[in-house]
């Protein structure tokens, strides 16, 4: 059994410093940082005897220097001068906001050079605000205080975007949990998967699991939607599966349930889910299965053109549908793949996915190999990495060597 899971857990904000352990943020009620950047030690000592009772301070000189500091201290208020030697306020902005693409710093700009022209391209670049030297002191700090309640603001956002991502990786790891990892107790059958989820709560699942007659129940099915809504309806689905009258429920029976308690419960918000569902008979002689708006699965035998098992009827949770089920039959040594839309739907190049078709045609020549190993299904495809993915990617390869196999 083969499952890798691949690590999305890395959505760090760009504000974080890099020697910072990512998800460590100031809190709300700290103090917050001011980075003075003039030429001027008259104007910086000034700025520095206002402000230094609130606010943590760091003076610089000129634009190189305020990089440097920016880099070391990622400060949360700058007050920025204009015309600076070796480096300008216009080329700070530029960096800041472009080159570390930091958009969360307050940046007040503090010139003397009351031009429309250059406070309409700081303002351009992403300056937040703009003062004219001389100033009035009240002027400054009522400005100073704008920009606190803004950086507090940020502070609240991040922490509470901070507590949800945490919410998401449990559900991601239960999601992980509920997924099979042993292998079917029928001597003739093997079963690989592969599960990336794109982000930290999926919409995909699959189940794999043995008949009271013997034989194999395998399901392949893809939520609406991602995150954590997409979870609860997948666990839903999953309950239903496993436990509503399984695994004696026939396919219909089953289908037709989880059909109707969508509709009931999540009907209204327009979600819904595709679903492929078989059942590998005991003696590996056929299979029953019903493709409810999925992707279609593929039945491979050595030396045949593979056969797709295509959608029978409409995805579930939309409107009341009948669910019969279809029968293929088997012999000799087979192979049975099946997968989500997001093993086809990435980028090849700007604005053209890999598609379908072309999955079809390579995933059935790598999946039907004897010594296939599906975690390498991308190489397989004649990717040389792992492409970006825009969608979860589930697959399951199912191995049958039934009578007439060598």
């Amino acid at each position: 059994m083969i499952t890798p899971h691949q690590d999305t857990r890395q959505n760090v904000h760009p504000n974080v410093h890099p020697n910072v352990h990512p998800g460590v943020h100031p809190g709300v009620d700290a103090l917050i940082s001011v980075m003075i950047v003039d030429d001027s030690m008259t104007v910086r000592h000034y700025l520095e005897q206002i402000l230094q009772d609130e606010y943590r301070i760091r003076s610089c000189r000129d634009g190189v220097e305020a990089l440097e500091a920016y880099r070391e201290d990622r400060p949360e208020i700058c007050v920025l001068d204009m015309n600076m030697p070796r480096m300008g306020g216009l080329e700070v902005i530029r960096n800041i906001r472009r080159e570390f693409r930091d958009q969360d710093l307050f940046i007040l700009v503090l010139t003397s050079e009351d031009s429309l022209e250059q406070k309409s391209e700081a303002l351009h670049l992403g300056a937040n605000d703009y003062l004219v030297k001389p100033f009035d002191t009240l002027e400054l700090l009522a400005r100073i205080r704008v920009a606190e309640r803004q950086v507090r603001l940020t502070r609240g956002l991040r922490q509470a975007y901070e507590i949800m991502h945490r919410e998401i990786e449990e559900i991601a790891r239960l999601q992980r949990r509920l997924l099979p990892t042993a292998s079917p107790c029928h001597p003739g059958i093997t079963v690989q998967s592969l599960y990336l989820p794109s982000s930290q709560a999926s919409g995909d699942y699959f189940d794999y699991f043995s008949l009271p007659d013997g034989g194999l129940r395998v399901v392949m099915a893809d939520v609406s939607g991602h995150g954590a809504k997409a979870a609860f309806i997948m666990s839903m689905v999953r309950a239903m599966v496993r436990f509503s009258g399984a695994p004696s429920q026939s396919l219909t029976e089953l289908v037709e349930l989880i059909n109707e308690q969508l509709r009931r419960f999540a009907g209204e918000d327009g979600d819904f889910i595709t679903l492929l569902v078989a059942d590998v008979r005991a003696d590996l002689s056929a299979l029953d299965y019903i493709n409810a708006g999925h992707v279609p699965g593929m039945v491979l035998r050595r030396g045949a053109v593979p056969e797709q098992l295509p959608a029978s009827m409409p995805a579930l949770g939309v409107f009341p549908c009948a669910a019969p089920p279809k029968t293929v039959e088997l012999e000799g040594e087979t192979v049975l793949f099946f997968f989500t839309d997001g093993c086809y739907e990435w980028e090849i190049r700007h604005g053209e996915l890999f598609g379908l078709e072309r999955f079809m045609k390579r995933a059935a020549e790598f999946v039907g190999r004897p010594d296939c190993v599906l975690g390498d299904l991308f190489f397989g495809l004649g990717c040389s990495q792992t492409p970006r993915l825009g969608d979860d990617v589930s697959a399951l390869r199912v191995g049958l060597r039934g009578p007439g196999s060598r």
